[in-house]
Parts: structure tokens; C-alpha cells; sequence
């Protein structure tokens, strides 16, 4: 009998690399299952003059006119055995800037399906600064999509925090079209026991003198597996543009498995990019000094862990949700 072969559906890597690596993209398959809308609490402290919100179930619609003083949250709260979809659109005008920070919560032993899908739209000299923060229960599937465009002087941050579910899939891919427009990352995971951590990111170089900033750093332990794509692409026309993806992860078992691709694709001469991927343990100086003062392996681990997670999380300008983290990694 003939094998079946699953064609990839998401995470699709820009360049494609050999089969066998099962490197080109993820293969998620769904169970059916009625979607709820009843997860999401909006929360705006800021004047209507400088932002417009709207939401319908998990839609919601956020428009920065001016500078926005105050992050705006959108809290997503699951329950076990429900499907869950949803789209934002945050758009920054001209000269604007807003903060959007979005975090999903459910029981710890909770499962269930989220679907999420974003896009942001950074008009001339605006800036947005996206935060994502998942804590989903141990049998939560999460595909979460991240698309970006960003026109002339303007700036995209993402700061993207993945702890919890079982099977999660987080792409983010930027479309640079301005000139000196600028995309930058900054994300913390953990993978431990059976989850699937499976992300993609990917850049594109359209305008000149463009800038990208892509930093992952995280922890692999017990059976997990971890797949992490970065690519920047200097497209024809991007003289003068750069980039640099740099990934750190911190191996905790020998039955993990860790798979990276940092990828520079180039299609224009005056440009420059740089990439890296560093893969270690814990080493037994390490282990031998704490040890020594009193600290076990298995709180060693941890300490090294929540280091490198918070070190990211304090990029978020919201002390609750980097507390919520915090709590999260030490139960």
C-alpha cells in the first residue's frame, strides 16, 4: 500500500530546503468542532481623539490617530473543549504610535483549538509595538498568524512570549515597503514535555535602507520539539537595507528535539545581513557552582529558564502581564 503524503499548510519556509529535513512548512490537522466568540475583554484607558476600537466577538479593529499613551490589552481568556477564531487589524496613521498587547489564558490542563490571525498596518513615520503572550493549557492546539506592513520612516516591534499548549504554530511575516522602514522581533519560549513549538518568520526587503531585528532565545526540555525558520529577504530594489537574525536556545534533555533555519535570501548587491543559531546545555561548571551554593539541578534549570524568558517579557510596559509570566514558568 502506497504511503500517504501530507502536504505542508502552514509555516511555509520563503526558500525550500531538502524534504527529509521537514524543514518546508507544518502539516496542522483540526478536529471539527463549533467556534466560540465569547473569550475577549477589551481594555482602553486612552481618549477616543487618538485611538478608535472596535470589537465583535473576537474581532476586533484598532486605529491609532495620534500617539496612544496607554497600551491598549486585549485579554483572551479559554475555556476546555472549544474552538476559538479570531482577526485584529491594527492600523497606525501617519505619525502615530500604539501598543497593543494581547495574552491567552486558559485552565492549565484545558484543550482546545485557538486560531488567530493579525495584522498590522504602520502608515508613514507611525510606529506599533505588538505583544503576544501565550499561556495556553497543556492540550491547547494555537495557530497564530502575524502579517506586517510597514510604509516610509515607519516602525514594527513584535515581542512574542510562547509557554504554554501543545501543538502551537506562531508565523510572523513583515512586508518592509517604505523607506527606512523597520521590522523587529524579540521572542522567549519555552517547549517541555510533548510540545510541538513550530514557528516561522520571515521578512521581506522591498524599500531602501531598510532595517531588520530578529531575536529568539528559549528552552527545550523533556520530549518536546522546537522548529524555528527565520528568513530575510533582500528583494531587488532594497540598496542599502540590513538585517540580522541571531536564535539561542538552551537545550535541557537529550530526548528534546531542536531544529533551526536561519535563512538571508538576496536579490540586491548594496545590502547586508548577518544570521546565527546557538545550540548549547547546561554545563557542569555551571551545574557544579550552583550546586555548590545550595541550588539542585532541577532549580538550576528553572533559573535558567525564567532568565532568559523575563529577559524578553521586560520589553512588555505592562507590569501585570510580565508578573502573569512570571507565574506562569514557576507553577
Amino acid at each position: 500500500m502506497a504511503k500517504t503524503k501530507t502536504k505542508p499548510n502552514t509555516n511555509i519556509t520563503p526558500a525550500l530546503t531538502w524534504t527529509w529535513l521537514k524543514m518546508n512548512g507544518a502539516s496542522v490537522n483540526l478536529k471539527e468542532m463549533p467556534i466560540s466568540t465569547d473569550a475577549k475583554t477589551v481594555e482602553n484607558k486612552n481618549s477616543k481623539d487618538s485611538v478608535n476600537v472596535e470589537s465583535t466577538g473576537l474581532n476586533t479593529k484598532i486605529e491609532a490617530k495620534s500617539a496612544v499613551q496607554t497600551p491598549i490589552l486585549l485579554h483572551y481568556e479559554f475555556e476546555d473543549g472549544k474552538r476559538y477564531s479570531g482577526e485584529q487589524t491594527v492600523t497606525a496613521e501617519e505619525n502615530a504610535e500604539v501598543t497593543v498587547i494581547m495574552d491567552y489564558t486558559s485552565e492549565k490542563n484545558a484543550g482546545g483549538i485557538s486560531e488567530i490571525k493579525t495584522k498590522l498596518i504602520a502608515k508613514p513615520y507611525s510606529k506599533i509595538h505588538l505583544v503576544k503572550v501565550q499561556l495556553l493549557g497543556s492540550g491547547f492546539t494555537q495557530i497564530d498568524d502575524t502579517q506586517c506592513e510597514a510604509d516610509e520612516n515607519a516602525f514594527i516591534d513584535v515581542t512574542q512570549i510562547e509557554l504554554g499548549g501543545k501543538d502551537v504554530y506562531a508565523q510572523v511575516k513583515a512586508e518592509l515597503n517604505g523607506y527606512k522602514s523597520k521590522f523587529k522581533s524579540d521572542t522567549a519560549y519555552i517547549a517541555k514535555e510533548n510540545q510541538l513549538l513550530d514557528m516561522n518568520y520571515a521578512v521581506n526587503h522591498h524599500g531602501a535602507d531598510t532595517d531588520t531585528k530578529m531575536h529568539a532565545k528559549g528552552v527545550v526540555d523533556g520530549n518536546a520539539t522546537k522548529v524555528y525558520r527565520g528568513t530575510i529577504d533582500f528583494k531587488n530594489g532594497c540598496h542599502g537595507a540590513t538585517g540580522d537574525e541571531q536564535e539561542e536556545t538552551l537545550l535541557l534533555s537529550p530526548a528534546a528535539t531542536n531544529k533551526s533555519l536561519p535563512v538571508i535570501l538576496c536579490d540586491e548587491e548594496d545590502v547586508s545581513g548577518t544570521h546565527g543559531a546557538t545550540l548549547g546545555r547546561l554545563g557542569a561548571d555551571e551545574l557544579f557552582y550552583m550546586q555548590s551554593r545550595g541550588i539542585s539541578e532541577d532549580e538550576a534549570k528553572k533559573m535558567m529558564s525564567r532568565a532568559k524568558i523575563i529577559s524578553v517579557a521586560n520589553l512588555i510596559p505592562n507590569d501585570e502581564i510580565i508578573e502573569k509570566i512570571a507565574d506562569f514558568i514557576d507553577n
